[in-house]
């Protein structure tokens, strides 16, 4: 009996907790860091794999090495050949029917800064962390869209 109610207390409070959802600190959430200016609506791509092979089409073929498990959309890491250096890429595209421009710019946002500072291509609902940056004006070229630089201290 004792092991019966033991394992009930335990269900009742993990339905509790979930039924909260997560733990809020601060007094409510952070504003959300909006799509930097000058960021395209458009291509917008349904997948990853959409991103890659659009690299393709734009003259970077790149090689795909492994998958991203994630809840957001898709994502994959690529490697590309730009100028005869092997250049790679971390793909990843956001679901336009759960994620706001806002959301994609927040995402965006969290990776230019520190301590992350990555240079970053965007354009519609998706994102791609170059990363050697000295390529990433090639990468923006094939994708139709633009190289927006870390805000921190280091640059890659």
């Amino acid at each position: 009996m004792k092991k019966i109610t033991l394992a009930l207390a335990a269900v009742a409070l993990t339905v509790g907790l979930t039924a909260c959802g997560p733990a809020e600190t601060g007094g409510g959430s952070r504003p959300k860091t909006p799509m930097p200016t000058g960021v395209p609506t458009g291509p917008e791509y349904a997948t990853a794999d959409a991103v890659m092979k659009a690299m393709g089409t734009g003259g970077l073929e790149c090689k795909l090495l492994r998958r991203a498990q994630a809840n957001f959309g898709s994502g994959l890491d690529c490697m590309a050949e730009v100028d005869g250096a092997e250049v790679e890429n971390e793909i990843h595209v956001l679901d336009p029917a759960r994620f706001s421009r806002d959301d994609i710019g927040d995402s965006i946002a969290g990776r230019r800064q520190p301590p992350y500072s990555h240079t970053i291509v965007a354009a519609g609902n998706w994102y791609v962390w170059v990363r050697n940056p000295d390529y990433a004006p090639q990468v923006a070229k094939a994708l139709q869209g633009v190289v927006l630089k870390p805000l921190g201290e280091s640059k890659s």
